[in-house]
């Protein structure tokens, strides 16, 4: 029978442990506790995850570099921007020196004048079409001022092909050895 009286006193010590935990559920549904907030809500910054590129100071050498990470801060961070105004004036705003300060300035003004502001796709092909073909093309005459064969520089060796350039004259400047 011992056998019998601890299965009744395990049943009992069971019921007991039940009736404590469904008062205990029916306290807590009647008064919750104050949620915590959750990981998200803790810290009150954003994690930057792509670094501000700053403003673009008109190195035109330097604006490809400056473009490129411009472009992927404005998409990690699109979310942001409310609309085309904010997406506008936060890319002109970077934009400073006397070439590239003076072209946001006079965009910034005509666009606040008319109470148009560009797309980020407008706003893009704007500034690549006066920007970049420029900073390519200066790197380029930069680079070619810099050939230098010996001590002589390009303007000292290069020979420019005298007069109109027929296939006749070619072919005999060709074959002869061209002579200044």
């Amino acid at each position: 029978m011992s056998s019998q009286q601890d299965m009744n006193q395990l049943l009992h010590a069971m019921r007991v442990q039940i009736a404590e935990l469904t008062s205990q559920l029916a306290e807590i549904q009647a008064n919750p506790p104050v949620a915590t907030p959750s990981v998200e809500k803790k810290f009150n910054k954003k994690v930057e995850v792509v670094a501000d590129p700053g403003a673009f100071e008109g190195d035109r050498a330097r604006f490809a570099e400056w473009w490129i990470k411009l472009q992927i801060w404005v998409k990690a961070n699109w979310d942001a921007f409310a609309d085309d105004f904010e997406v506008a004036t936060a890319v002109l705003s970077r934009l400073k020196g006397p070439v590239a300060g003076r072209y946001a300035q006079v965009r910034l003004q005509e666009c606040y004048t008319a109470g148009v502001w560009p797309t980020w796709d407008d706003l893009k092909k704007e500034i690549e079409k006066y920007f970049k073909p420029q900073a390519e093309r200066d790197w380029a005459r930069q680079q070619i001022r810099s050939f230098k064969q010996g001590n002589m520089r390009t303007d000292d060796y290069g020979h420019p092909v005298p007069g109109p350039l027929h296939p006749r004259r070619v072919r005999t400047d060709l074959s002869a050895g061209y002579k200044k």
